[in-house]
C-alpha cells in the first residue's frame, strides 16, 4: 500500500512586480486608463482579484488595488499607468521589493493557515480569486487564492518573510510538508 502524499507544499514564489494603485473606481476615466495600461480594470467587488495576460489586480480597499506583474516589467507597467492616469486623481507606487510571496498548497493548506489566522477559508467563503488582508501568527499578510486548487499565496513584508516561512513549516509538520529551501 502506497504512503499518502504530502498534505502541504510550501515554496517561495519568484520575485514579482507589485504596484499599489489608488483611485476612484467610480470614475470611468480612471477605470479606462488602468485598463489601457494593464489590460484589465481593477475589481470593484471587495476581496476579489482579476487576471489577464500575466497581470493580476487584487482589491485591497474601496480605492486601493495591488497590481502584480512579472518583476522585469514592473517599471514599464508603472510608467504606462502614470502616463495613462495623468488626467485622473490617482497615485501609483512601486512596492515590489517590499514583499515576499510564499505559496502554500495541497489538501491541508487551509488547515495550516487556520492555525494562525481567523479567516474562514472554506471554498464557499474564500473561493478562487479571493484575496484579503489578515494576520498570520501576528504578521500582516495579503492572502490570495489564485485558482480552484487548494493553493494560497501569502504575501508578507520582507522583514517578516523568514519568520512567516518558519512558522508555516512548523504549522505544517503534522501534514508531511514538502517544498523548496529558503
Amino acid at each position: 500500500m502506497a504512503e499518502p502524499g504530502p498534505g502541504v507544499e510550501l515554496r517561495t514564489c519568484p520575485p514579482r512586480g507589485r504596484i499599489e494603485l489608488r483611485g476612484d473606481p467610480g470614475d470611468t476615466g480612471f477605470m479606462a486608463a488602468v485598463a489601457e495600461a494593464v489590460g484589465l480594470e481593477p475589481p470593484r467587488t471587495p476581496h476579489t482579484g482579476r487576471s489577464h495576460a500575466g497581470a493580476v489586480i487584487l482589491w485591497l480597499g474601496p480605492d486601493t488595488s495591488l497590481i502584480e506583474v512579472p518583476a522585469e516589467v514592473e517599471d514599464e507597467v508603472a510608467g504606462k499607468l502614470e502616463k495613462s492616469l495623468s488626467g485622473c486623481h490617482a497615485s501609483v507606487a512601486i512596492v515590489g521589493d517590499a514583499y515576499v510571496t510564499l505559496s502554500l498548497s495541497g489538501p491541508r493548506a487551509a488547515d495550516v493557515l487556520a492555525k494562525g489566522m481567523t479567516l474562514d477559508l472554506s471554498p464557499d467563503r474564500f473561493p478562487a480569486g479571493a484575496c484579503a488582508r489578515s494576520l498570520l501568527a501576528k504578521v500582516p499578510v495579503l492572502l490570495h487564492r489564485p485558482g480552484d486548487a487548494p493553493e494560497y499565496e501569502v504575501s508578507v513584508p520582507r522583514s517578516y518573510a523568514e519568520f512567516a516561512r518558519d512558522w508555516l513549516e512548523d504549522a505544517a509538520l503534522e501534514y508531511a510538508v514538502t517544498g523548496d529551501s529558503p
